[in-house]
């Protein structure tokens, strides 16, 4: 009983502590039936749980963070990359740009001047929080 409940709550709050009560409780489970007496499956239950969390949670929690998928480049990571404007950039105001392969961000103009249109071709300068400052990128016929 006590490994469901412990289950059931590991699932709920994705903590990754209650798990390892779970893994206590089968253990003392596991002694119950080869007839063991109650304070085997108690110390069963508090080696295994102890054990668990000491081997196990560190490897589980390393496994899922970011350092084991994808890397996050961070608002730095963009500085220097080219975009695309997908939402026009009014002058003085702000628009939409698509950095890379698809990652979204509010842009506006690095120098206050004119607006920048859907599609045109930018260059990021900078970040201000979440916000990329951009300038337009002159294409071979000296346009922007």
């Amino acid at each position: 009983m006590l490994a469901g409940l412990a289950f059931v709550g590991e699932l709920l709050s994705v903590s990754f502590f209650l798990l390892f009560f779970s893994l206590g409780a089968v253990v003392a489970l596991a002694l119950a039936f080869a007839d063991f007496g109650l304070v085997a499956q108690a110390i069963g239950f508090i080696v295994a749980t102890v054990l668990s969390m000491i081997v196990l949670r560190p490897a589980l929690l390393n496994r899922l963070s970011l350092r084991g998928g994808e890397e996050y480049a961070g608002h730095r990571g963009i500085t220097g990359e080219s975009a695309v404007v997908t939402e026009p950039i009014e002058a003085g105001g702000r628009g939409t740009v698509r950095v890379g392969s698809g990652e979204f961000w509010t842009a506006r103009t690095m120098y206050s001047g004119d607006g920048i249109g859907k599609g045109a071709k930018v260059r990021v300068l900078d970040t201000d929080g979440l916000t990329a400052l951009v300038e337009p990128v002159e294409t071979e016929g000296g346009e922007q």
